[in-house]
């Protein structure tokens, strides 16, 4: 298929394996300007002369180490030179990113990890343009609601997207004007607007005029501070996925990024406990990405020390834990792709289970200086007082105070967040369920910090 205008782009995929060309077919699904082809070994690349096929970018499979990555890369961009290099990495095979960066890749992204993030490189590398409404929920971005002003010129499209048909529904278009009607509906419904990831840009610029017109002083845009938060976590991310050598600056360095992101969202400043509820509602019912895990996990961690009355150096705590809480998902095998961890083989569900260790040993690799609380935090936030957690199955007398709360918001993260196309708890819903839970007796949650947090929630 084709663009209205009938344009469309070549992409080279350069890997042995049929899996990884599978891969990229998910990762792209959708993505129709795209011509797809896959080379098997850098000699086909090399020696490919095919007038027709002139690629602006190029996808590269880098689950065979350094000394081959840079191989595909340099056969590219020496047939190719103008070709813009993408490789995709996994934890089969440690790769040592400034080494392939060198020789000539954009960008170094984990297959799995980074999956969110790898259809914003693609598009920004390569921009393409689809119309329709059968434009992939990947090539669109949610907004915040409160960065669009009633009756004021668009200078860009507005999406809305129908998670049970799989279909992206254009609802303004670029010049047109979006009313308080649909606005508010939109805000009572819970739901999200989108725009397209290629008119980020132009989105920035409207939403900057709107701050300045309610004469903010810092007029940067609600959505403008998520994105940069998010590419700050996957900057963060991409150091604990490089093969290269690290030190003890690295890991403060790291350690210094996470604590300006949970400055930026304001996580531990003092709130009352209507302007916290207002805040997690905020971060309800979104689709669950592993990016979005690590904000999410962030926020209700937080939100939840601040309920309970903890000191600030606590909250940030909870805070960082539970912006570093996932990153052993990394050395989850490829195969597992975007798979439901339901849907795991016998064998992927006894690697799944090992995250939360490999988290920490990860975070202890890049000598990142954590507390022992928060290490503590980040290896029990799976577990439960019921012992039928993972990855140590602890019981209430072994879970830390910090542990235990990074497991209460971890399991209201579940409940609250859209996932399978299914519809999520509302936040009230998903604290009224956990505190019966902790009611009925089977010590899965802490007794007191949940009705601690269920008595401020119900005054």
């Amino acid at each position: 298929m084709k663009t209205t205008s009938g344009r469309t782009v070549d992409v080279l995929i350069g890997s042995p394996r049929d899996s990884f060309w599978e891969s990229v077919k998910v990762i792209l699904k959708g993505y129709y300007p795209y011509q797809l082809k896959h080379f098997r070994n850098f000699d086909e690349v090399l020696e490919n002369s095919e007038p027709n096929f002139s690629p602006i970018l190029a996808l590269i499979d880098g689950q065979d180490g350094t000394a081959q990555t840079n191989e595909w890369v340099q056969s590219t961009k020496m047939n190719y030179p103008d070709c813009h290099i993408i490789v995709l990495h996994s934890a089969a095979a440690p790769l040592d990113f400034n080494v392939v960066k060198k020789n000539g890749a954009d960008e170094v992204m984990h297959i799995n990890f980074d999956r969110e993030f790898i259809s914003d490189m693609v598009l920004q590398l390569a921009p393409i343009e689809m119309e329709g409404d059968n434009i992939p929920i990947t090539a669109l971005m949610p907004v915040d609601l409160r960065d669009m002003e009633a009756q004021m010129s668009i200078n860009f499209d507005v999406y809305a997207h129908l998670p049970a048909n799989h279909r992206s529904i254009l609802l303004r278009k670029t010049g047109d004007c979006v009313d308080d009607r649909q606005l508010e509906k939109f805000k009572t419904m819970k739901q999200q607007m989108y725009i397209k990831k290629t008119q980020m840009k132009a989105f920035f610029e409207y939403a900057r005029t709107v701050m300045s017109l309610r004469n903010i002083p810092l007029p940067v845009s609600m959505t403008e501070k998520f994105h940069r938060s998010k590419k700050s976590i996957h900057e963060i991310m991409a150091q604990f996925l490089n093969g290269a050598a690290t030190d003890y600056q690295e890991g403060k360095l790291i350690y210094d990024k996470c604590k300006n992101i949970v400055a930026d969202f304001e996580l531990v400043k003092d709130l009352s406990a209507q302007e916290i509820f207002d805040e997690i509602f905020r971060f309800t019912g979104n689709t669950r990405t592993l990016y979005h895990d690590c904000i999410c996990l962030s926020a209700y961690g937080a939100y939840f020390a601040q309920l309970l009355g903890w000191n600030q150096e606590k909250r940030e705590s909870a805070a960082i834990a539970g912006l570093l809480h996932n990153i052993g998902l990394a050395q989850l095998p490829a195969s597992v792709g975007d798979k439901n961890p339901k849907n795991y083989t016998p064998e992927e569900l006894s690697e799944y289970a090992l995250y939360p260790d490999r988290s920490v040993i990860m975070v202890k690799g890049k000598k990142v200086p954590l507390t022992p609380e928060i290490s503590e935090a980040i290896g029990q936030h799976r577990e439960n007082g019921a012992g039928t957690g993972f990855p140590k199955k602890l019981t209430t007398a072994d879970l830390s105070e910090m542990g235990k709360l990074m497991g209460l918001a971890y399991s209201f993260h579940e409940m609250t967040a859209l996932k399978d196309n299914q519809q999520a708890l509302t936040a009230t819903q998903a604290i009224q369920n956990l505190r019966d839970c902790a009611l009925n007796g089977n010590g899965e949650f802490d007794l007191i910090l949940t009705t601690q947090i269920f008595k401020k929630w119900k005054a």
